[in-house]
């Protein structure tokens, strides 16, 4: 027998997931525009910065929705474990969306992983840049001590034709 309180609970339930999904969605977007960032041969940092804000702000509302989500299942979890054909329409409904979702999950750390290889060669790239500057500076500054020290070495630039 359907009670009206678990029905509403599990409609909660399956609009918190499809809330989910907009917001996976929305880090998909977010992750392919950090993807496009780190594809480009200058590195744009700032951008990359705003991006992970951007990030941070959906993964703290997923957090959200997936602590309503559980609370909201604790108060149904009796009534569908036992009588599951009862709310069978929102439990498949549920289900089929929890499935796209994690669908779209493995497809962000597919994506993730690439981009973190990606973040990694830009690193790398970075420090050798920053070792190669600091090489060329140490030999540029070297050279011109260098130079600048020739005329006290006692070596003649002018022969005396006189003698």
């Amino acid at each position: 027998m359907r009670d009206s309180e678990k029905v509403t609970y599990l409609n909660i339930m399956v609009d918190t997931l499809k809330k989910k999904e907009l917001l996976l969605g929305n880090l998909k977007a977010i992750t392919l525009k950090q993807a496009e960032i780190l594809g480009n041969e200058e590195f744009e940092a700032d951008e990359f910065d705003k991006t992970i804000d951007e990030k941070q702000k959906s993964i703290d509302a997923l957090l959200k929705l997936d602590e309503g989500f559980m609370e909201m299942y604790e108060k149904v979890k009796d009534s569908v474990t036992t009588c599951p054909k009862d709310y069978e329409s929102e439990i498949t409904q549920a289900k089929e969306l929890i499935k796209k979702q994690t669908d779209l999950s493995m497809e962000l750390q597919a994506l993730e992983e690439k981009n973190r290889v990606k973040l990694t060669m830009h690193l790398t790239k970075g420090r050798q840049k920053g070792r190669d500057f600091r090489t060329s500076s140490r030999t540029a500054a070297a050279y011109y001590k260098n130079m600048s020290n020739r005329h006290q070495d006692g070596d003649s630039y002018f022969l005396d034709s006189k003698k």
